[in-house]
């Protein structure tokens, strides 16, 4: 898989090593960026490539070539000052896409004036999908990707067993659009309007959280 896209990751902790190195996999060009030596060298061979750099010195950050890239991943959450600098370095080199690490609502918010195009939460989203798991949830997954907006993974249930999206009218009755199915590992995109729903199948569903959350509970 090659998506001819360029992805620098500024912040190597846990979640931007994580994220990094599994782009990488995927064959994703992906450049890491952070202040700790020991932090690079150990990704040097698990990444396209890994420097070591300081964000507060803007000459090394000019030799970074920033503007190379398509997409910047800002993986500093726990201070907010980098993930500032951070932001401003990726929006200053104009860089088009850049999706920043948050951990309150309150950093989001400074990072979105800031010029980052979306926010997401790691440590939010898994405290939800834990706690959905502990409490019987049929929600499987649960991903912000906007103030307003979400997608997520919904087992099908007994109602929906043998019919098809438009004999439900899934869309008017649920105000939700389903944009695939997966079934035995395998991801259904085509006609999915028609599809017979079988037992054991998950819907993959965008909408508002306000409207998602009633599907909670549902039988």
């Amino acid at each position: 898989m090659n998506t001819n896209i360029s992805v620098v990751v500024l912040g190597a902790g846990m979640f931007g090593s994580s994220l990094a190195k599994k782009l990488f996999e995927l064959d994703v060009e992906v450049m890491v960026v952070d202040s700790d030596y020991d932090v690079v060298n150990e990704l040097a061979n698990e990444v396209t490539a890994a420097v070591q750099c300081d964000l507060l010195d803007e000459k090394a950050v000019e030799e970074l070539g920033l503007s190379n890239f398509d997409v910047a991943i800002i993986g500093i959450g726990d201070d907010l000052e980098s993930s500032i600098i951070a932001t401003l370095a990726a929006k200053d080199h104009n860089i088009p896409r850049i999706i920043a690490k948050a951990n309150s609502y309150m950093q989001a918010r400074i990072l979105e004036k800031l010029g980052a195009n979306q926010i997401i939460f790691p440590e939010i989203d898994m405290g939800e999908r834990l706690a959905r798991s502990l409490s019987g949830s049929n929600f499987m997954e649960y991903l912000h990707f906007s103030d307003e907006y979400t997608i997520m993974e919904i087992e099908a249930v007994d109602s929906w067993v043998g019919k098809n999206l438009i004999e439900i009218d899934f869309a008017k009755k649920y105000n939700l659009t389903v944009v695939a199915f997966r079934r035995n590992g395998e991801t259904i995109l085509s006609d999915i309007a028609r599809v017979r729903i079988q037992s054991g199948d998950y819907l993959v569903l965008i909408g508002k959280y306000e409207d998602t959350e009633k599907l909670e509970g549902i039988t």
